[in-house]
């Protein structure tokens, strides 16, 4: 029903997993258990303070886990036009090797992104820029952004999704699918939607992973840095569990 793709038949696709802000040596630690524990792509929050912190802190990360593992940086919103630009262009001359920046500038500041993704090497994300398939026009017309992130909570759902998506294949955009603190639930259906999508080549799942416990039976199931879809009708999921009751949910 969404497309099919489906990764040629695969099952699984690959999470990263998000590092907070905090101090440096604090950021570095967490990333190497990360690493430990199975995950090869880390998103890295910053933005919150320094910008030259900032630098320090993916310094550090990619001193503690080497070349192999990726590292994408989630501003969100924190910086400003030109010390982005040059806190980017710097940790390119360090070779820090940024997969991509995400969302470095205000939501509203189209312009913003655009000078930015024109001065640097390093692909630029919009995330909070894009709420509607309107928003991805606009910033897709510009030119703004090199790639965007797709979430179902933020777009409305699975339809408004694929609208953005759609607009963003035709323009030569890729596009990741991305969670905030969400349950097992709007994930699975994320997953789902992201699996089917060519267009769709990075994945943003680790939000069911904060957790304490799962709130389906069913659903999507993490096995280390891999998300399994469910090979069961609909989203797959059998029941829900919500203030201690058990609701059997269609599939």
């Amino acid at each position: 029903m969404l497309g099919g793709d489906q990764r040629d038949g695969q099952d699984k696709i690959e999470t990263d997993y998000t590092i907070s802000v905090n101090a440096p040596e604090e950021m570095s630690k967490d990333a190497c258990q990360y690493v430990h524990n199975g995950f090869r792509i880390l998103k890295v929050k910053v933005g919150r303070d320094d910008i030259d912190r900032d630098i320090l802190r993916i310094r550090a990360i990619r001193d503690a886990v080497g070349p192999d593992v990726k590292i994408r940086i989630d501003a969100n919103q924190g910086w400003k036009v030109k010390e982005a630009i040059r806190a980017i262009k710097k940790m390119e001359d360090m070779g820090l090797d940024i997969e991509l920046v995400e969302q470095p500038v205000k939501a509203h500041d189209i312009d913003g992104l655009k000078k930015i993704t024109d001065a640097v090497y390093t692909p630029i994300m919009a995330d909070e820029s894009i709420f509607s398939p309107e928003d991805a026009f606009e910033v897709l017309k510009r030119r703004a952004v090199d790639l965007i992130n797709i979430k179902l909570m933020k777009c409305g759902g699975i339809f408004k999704a694929e609208l953005i998506n759609r607009m963003a294949e035709a323009c030569g955009v890729e596009c990741m699918v991305g969670s905030m603190i969400e349950s097992f639930i709007s994930v699975t259906a994320a997953a789902h939607f992201a699996a089917s999508k060519r267009n769709i080549t990075r994945f943003d799942f680790d939000a069911p992973l904060m957790l304490t416990s799962k709130n389906i039976e069913g659903g999507i199931s993490y096995e280390g840095n891999k998300v399994r879809l469910p090979n069961r009708p609909g989203m797959g999921i059998i029941s829900v569990k919500e203030w201690g009751d058990v609701y059997e949910a269609q599939t």
